[in-house]
């Protein structure tokens, strides 16, 4: 019964941060035209005149005539990473001094930092979304409170009631936005639960997207996912073609949680959603470079440079040695449910099943992942010094090309804060905007990721 209520709070959540700005469903899709930027040859930027009428130019001594190609392809240009930041809420309840948590409720939501005047539509989009999730926290909280402190009455060694949503950025350029919402309760009737939703936007319009707007041919769908779900499965029997053909066969399409990535779409299982209850969720990513076939031109357009936050304990997909496919990578963390923080971090890859761990105490961590645009691979993670939402972070880095695992360092610093609750979000390699502690500097500054990849200062 605690399954099926959980499953019900959650869906009704999820679908209060996504229904704002879905597409009608008669609505037709708008054909994309990509900006290109075309050579043009000699020949046609000048009005064409018979052989005989056309001057004869001299050529200056000492030069040669350069012949222009008359088939010269058009340039795609590439999407530029927006700037983006996030807000952070958090609210605690105790008794005694807080010698007792009652309720710990945390939730954040992301907005422009810069640039909203250019991408109104999803200026609006990003901001409805952030008044819809403060309003359904807040109320979530308050309900948790009374019912906290009538269980309290009762029972003083009850366990502490806990809310949290925290909104990641997997895609955030000029041409699609894209967040998971990764939730998790354990309070009144839900039980430890803990549930991924995707939300996929179009940049330009701020237009929620489908599936269908996304892939061309959903009939492939099943037998990949089946595919890639096996070639990253740790141990068991593997999951038959038949468990996924029913799951999308009879699951709507607004049901299905996804993403839209830089590399491919991501598809996100909950618990029993494909296995038996108490497996756990499972993570699948279909690739643009393996599958160009299955999707629109306009979405498989991605920037040579980004970074992606991961979630904990959840896998991410990536071609991390350059052979065409994906590698599993996984950032885990031990957690102290009694003190409320972290004592340890691991990282995994199925690349010759690598791992690493270390000891590294933190109140929280938030793993990104990098791409550089020479073909590097890198994890940031981000360690929470403090136990609210404070500014002092340590960042540990990792170069993790071709799936193994090279410490590059750690560095005094962390997204940079705006007063009060903001961080801006690092996105972008090349552009990062980070608060060093270990500078006199009181501003943030602009770094990029240096060749060994140790954040430099720009």
């Amino acid at each position: 019964m605690k399954k099926v209520i959980s499953a019900m709070l959650l869906i009704c959540m999820i679908g209060m941060l996504t229904a704002c700005g879905a597409k009608a469903p008669e609505a037709e899709k708008e054909e994309y035209t990509p900006q290109v930027q075309v050579t043009e040859s000699i020949a046609e930027s000048v009005t064409e005149k018979e052989p005989e009428e056309m001057p004869q130019e001299q050529e200056p001594e000492g030069t040669e005539a350069v012949e222009k190609s008359e088939d010269a392809s058009p340039i795609v240009e590439k999407p530029q990473i927006l700037s983006l930041q996030e807000t952070r809420k958090a609210r605690y309840e105790g008794v005694n001094d807080f010698e007792k948590f009652l309720m710990i409720n945390k939730f954040n939501y992301v907005t422009f930092w810069e640039g909203e005047e250019t991408y109104p539509e999803m200026a609006r989009m990003m901001s409805e979304t952030a008044g819809m999730i403060t309003r359904s926290q807040e109320d979530e909280a308050d309900n948790m409170v009374s019912f906290a402190q009538e269980m309290f009455d009762v029972d003083s060694y009850f366990e502490t009631q806990i809310s949290t949503v925290d909104v990641q950025v997997r895609r955030a350029d000029s041409v699609a936005v894209s967040y998971l919402t990764d939730s998790y309760a354990d309070y009144g009737f839900i039980e430890d639960f803990r549930g991924m939703q995707g939300s996929n936007y179009d940049t330009q319009t701020g237009q929620q997207l489908l599936l269908t707007d996304v892939i061309k041919d959903m009939t492939q769908i099943p037998s990949l996912v089946t595919s890639e779900l096996n070639n990253h499965l740790w141990a068991g029997e593997g999951y038959p073609e038949t468990v996924l053909q029913d799951y999308f066969r009879n699951t709507p399409e607004d049901g299905i949680s996804w993403t839209l990535d830089y590399n491919g779409v991501t598809f996100y299982f909950g618990d029993g959603d494909i296995t038996e209850p108490g497996n756990g969720g499972q993570t699948a990513t279909i690739s643009f470079a393996e599958h160009p076939e299955l999707f629109e031109e306009k979405y498989m357009n991605a920037p040579e440079a980004y970074m992606v936050r991961l979630p904990l304990d959840s896998s991410f997909f990536t071609d991390l040695d350059g052979d065409g496919t994906l590698e599993e990578l996984n950032v885990t963390g031990v957690y102290n449910e009694e003190g409320r923080f972290y004592s340890q971090f691991g990282i995994y890859t199925d690349t010759d099943g690598h791992y690493h761990y270390e000891d590294f105490y933190a109140y929280g961590y938030h793993p990104y992942y990098v791409k550089t645009a020479d073909g590097k691979h890198y994890l940031y993670l981000f360690c929470e010094e403090n136990d609210a939402d404070n500014r002092q972070m340590m960042l540990v880095v990792f170069d993790v090309s071709d799936g193994q695992f090279v410490r590059a360092g750690e560095m005094n610093v962390a997204p940079a804060y705006i007063p009060s609750d903001n961080f801006i979000l690092p996105l972008n390699p090349d552009n990062l905007l980070l608060d060093n502690f270990d500078s006199p500097e009181q501003d943030f500054g602009i770094y990029m990721v240096g060749e060994n990849g140790m954040p430099i200062r720009k």
